[in-house]
């Protein structure tokens, strides 16, 4: 997978972010299928890890600037309060 420029991170809008970190998130739960059934393909393997890699970047980069992606991450990043105060995906920011 092509790496994405650390200076496009810096200006990514929030919904781009979004994307990009569910893309990542669909590439790990893709090859993690496929290793299933083929445990000994060394090149899935590693583009599972760097997936992971990358999810895990793009994940820490959105939940410092909109809040935590999920309630693993809560604690990790700022604490419960964080987590009851951000919108919830169906609700709609204000403008």
């Amino acid at each position: 997978m092509a790496e994405t420029p650390l200076q496009s991170l810096d200006t990514m809008g929030k919904a781009e972010l979004m994307n990009l970190t569910q893309s990542r998130a669909f590439a790990m739960r893709d090859l993690a299928l496929y290793l299933d059934t083929h445990p000994t393909d060394s090149n899935a393997l590693n583009q599972f890890l760097e997936s992971k890699r990358d999810y895990e970047k793009y994940a820490k980069i959105y939940s410092e600037r909109y809040g935590a992606l999920s309630m693993s991450r809560v604690c990790e990043e700022n604490g419960w309060p964080s987590w009851s105060n951000t919108p919830w995906p169906w609700e709609k920011e204000a403008n």
